[in-house]
């Protein structure tokens, strides 16, 4: 269970006036900490800001949220999050879920005044995200 969230570093730029014709978003997770059924996620949100056409978009502004997610898990689940980590980089399918749509919404919300301020448009993602398992290389689904 999420049980809270830190943001240690925020930066939002405006490179040009041009119209905002699309917006690209990413969320990485940096790292993350286990300490027996304590979970740290730290994380890097960015929203990119594009003008022009799909073909020759170029950059109109950015807005970046770094920061850490704490959570609260059964032991069990704490250690299959540490073992996933440690052997792929990645967070289970369901918890990784949860925290990105987090995410969307903390950093949509929090990145409102921001963005707001430079001239850009709200950082707000449009649907809620549902993450699958892709089947491994060279294995059939």
């Amino acid at each position: 269970m999420i049980s809270g969230l830190r943001i240690s570093h925020v930066e939002a730029s405006r490179t040009n006036e041009e119209a905002i014709m699309n917006m690209k978003f990413n969320i990485n997770f940096d790292a993350v900490k286990v300490e027996s059924e304590n979970v740290h996620v730290d994380f890097t949100f960015v929203a990119n800001y594009e003008g022009g056409e799909a073909s020759k978009a170029t950059e109109v502004g950015m807005l970046k949220i770094v920061g850490t997610i704490m959570s609260k898990e059964s032991k069990k689940e704490a250690d299959e999050i540490s073992a996933v980590w440690k052997s792929k980089k990645t967070l289970p399918i369901a918890f990784a879920e949860g925290i990105i749509n987090l995410l969307n919404f903390e950093c949509g919300a929090r990145g409102t005044l921001l963005a707001s301020s430079i001239g850009l448009l709200a950082p707000l993602p449009l649907s809620r995200a549902k993450l699958s398992e892709q089947p491994a290389a060279g294995k059939s689904a």
